[in-house]
């Protein structure tokens, strides 16, 4: 059975300035629907939430801005939220891009579940450059296998992470070891890469992100090998 995937993409509350949701949404829906998910891209409003009861993987390709004019009321996020956490309650599995690690700051579970937050004032980037990441292939079968890639994007540092998680991937900044991708045990994955389309040119970050979804909705070792 074809499994069903819903993208939220960052718009009002959760847009930001500086990223073009619109556009690395339908580069993610592009590179999943590769693997065989049948992928919706919706805005990031309370009525997108209601997909979620038919949904096998929730993908938030979200970050954190300014309610626009546009923006729903709090009572309305609160029923989202409550959808969402129903969500995941049934065990829906989570794919967190990104800023996605600043969403939902109104749901303090949210960070809990994807493992980890953007703390405002510690953690930061380089300026966007061309850029190493280092693959953790020993930790987890989502890695097994694939080798360190270079990539033009944003290099997320000093990120708050929770306990529990398996890091899949790490870049070196000011003589530290900063993670960029990890599991939570709780089947879900955080992955900080993607500020912008040209992130998606390396061919072995566009795998890492078609095993974190294959993985996340159930696909075994060998399958995941295969990609």
């Amino acid at each position: 059975m074809t499994k069903q995937a819903i993208i939220l993409s960052g718009a009002d509350r959760y847009d930001g300035r500086w990223h073009d949701h619109a556009a690395t949404s339908q580069r993610i829906a592009e590179i999943l629907t590769a693997v065989g998910f049948a992928t919706r891209i919706r805005a990031c409003h309370p009525r997108a939430f209601g997909d979620l009861a038919a949904a096998d993987l929730l993908v938030a390709n979200t970050a954190s801005g300014t309610p626009g004019a546009d923006d729903a009321t709090d009572e309305e996020w609160a029923r989202a939220f409550a959808l969402l956490s129903a969500y995941v309650a049934r065990g829906g599995p989570l794919l967190a891009l990104h800023l996605a690690s600043s969403s939902f700051q109104e749901l303090p579970e949210w960070s809990d579940w994807i493992g980890g937050v953007w703390v405002d004032g510690t953690s930061m980037h380089p300026p966007i450059a061309e850029a190493h990441v280092a693959v953790h292939a020993a930790a987890h079968p989502i890695v097994a296998g694939l080798t360190d890639f270079p990539i033009y994007d944003e290099m997320y540092s000093y990120l708050e992470l929770r306990p529990g998680n398996v890091v899949l991937a790490s870049h070196r900044y000011e003589d530290q070891d900063h993670p960029l991708a990890w599991v939570k045990e709780r089947r879900a994955v955080y992955d900080a890469l993607g500020h912008g389309v040209r992130a998606y040119d390396s061919p072995t970050r566009v795998r890492l992100l078609q095993r974190e979804a294959l993985w996340l909705t159930g696909a075994g070792d060998a399958e995941i090998a295969l990609v």
